[in-house]
């Protein structure tokens, strides 16, 4: 078994663990230089980055949740803009995505896709 854990750059990690905390991540660790959160089995790491531009940044990850339709209607119900991402099939389908204060994009879809 193998897992893979994406590593995404912050200007802010107080603002980034404050926004995946009202998503529903738990923080696992936080340092001045480092923060890990996880939401389930799922792990997000952040370094800080204070020049990042989020117009620019090109860094996002996938996570795969039980079921990403209910997840969509709660962060929706919550505020939060939920964007509609077409890919290709063959990577499996892509429910929705939302952005990050720092303009990583997480995509959300079906645990077991692919």
């Amino acid at each position: 078994m193998a897992t893979s854990v994406p590593i995404l750059p912050s200007a802010d990690l107080e603002r980034t663990r404050a926004f995946y905390c009202f998503l529903g991540f738990t923080v696992v660790d936080a340092a001045d230089d480092y923060l890990r959160l996880r939401y389930d089995d799922a792990e997000a790491h952040f370094y800080p980055a204070p020049d990042i531009d989020p117009e620019t940044n090109a860094g996002g990850w996938y996570l795969r949740v039980e079921e990403p339709e209910e997840l969509r209607e709660k962060w929706l119900h919550d505020g939060l803009e939920c964007l509609d991402v077409p890919v290709p099939a063959v990577y499996g389908p892509t429910l929705f995505a939302v952005v990050d204060p720092d303009g990583a994009m997480v995509r959300v879809g079906r645990t077991g896709s692919m």
